[in-house]
């Protein structure tokens, strides 16, 4: 018995009318879609960017009117600096003319005292030597405190020796009446003189203590000297305190 050998059929597959032409059009509608949504992110990104640029160039703009406006203020200040440091050193210059001034003013009256010290001594005919108070003195302490400097010198030079005592008195006013305090009163008791011996010249010092309520005018310096070699006199000074 022949045996007959199976035949495999396939069966053909049917195309739908039109299935073929729909494709090309779906791609060229997507392709359209697809640009059209390109260039639309592309003009976004264009108006960002502009935008952000032209924020960024006002931004600059502020920044270099502030810079300048900065530079303006440092050029003034800079020229008020020069005004200041030119009227400081004018005010310094004439602070040095004013001290200046002052020495040579003190100097002046001085030689005047010295001269006046020297009149007196030809008119009133006496035959002692003339002695000077120079560079008084008188600086505050603590309280009703002050200190007392003056000089005494002689004015003319010779190897003779200057012996004797200096008293001191101050005037003034105690509640509107008249008063004078002698030396022990200005010292609480602890000298009545100060002494003298030189031969050119004897700084005095000493200390003063006014009391309560005494509103002190001027200071009296009697010089009384041993001998008759040098001339006695008395000299007053007006109560001014200097600095210290």
């Amino acid at each position: 018995m022949v045996k007959v050998k199976p035949t495999r059929v396939t069966t053909p597959r049917i195309i739908q009318p039109g299935e073929r032409s729909m494709r090309p059009w779906l791609w060229g509608l997507f392709l359209v879609a697809l640009g059209a949504w390109s260039w639309q992110v592309f003009q976004y990104g264009q108006q960002r960017a502009g935008a952000g640029v032209d924020r960024s160039g006002k931004a600059e703009e502020r920044l270099r009117d502030r810079v300048a406006e900065l530079e303006q203020e440092r050029d003034t200040l800079r020229a008020a600096a020069a005004r200041f440091e030119r009227s400081g050193q004018i005010d310094r210059a004439a602070a040095e003319g004013v001290k200046s001034e002052v020495k040579a003013l003190q100097e002046e009256r001085a030689e005047l005292k010295r001269e006046v010290a020297f009149l007196k001594t030809l008119v009133s005919g006496s035959e002692g030597k003339e002695l000077l108070l120079e560079d008084f003195r008188l600086t505050k302490g603590g309280g009703r405190a002050y200190r007392f400097e003056v000089t005494l010198a002689k004015g003319a030079e010779d190897e003779a020796t200057v012996v004797g005592q200096v008293i001191l008195r101050v005037k003034g006013r105690t509640e509107g009446r008249p008063k004078t305090l002698g030396m022990e009163a200005l010292t609480d008791g602890s000298r009545s003189n100060i002494g003298i011996r030189f031969k050119n010249f004897q700084k005095l010092k000493t200390d003063l203590q006014l009391p309560e309520g005494f509103e002190p005018a001027v200071i009296e310096v009697g010089v009384t000297t041993d001998g008759k070699a040098f001339k006695s006199f008395e000299q007053a000074f007006d109560w001014k305190v200097s600095d210290a």
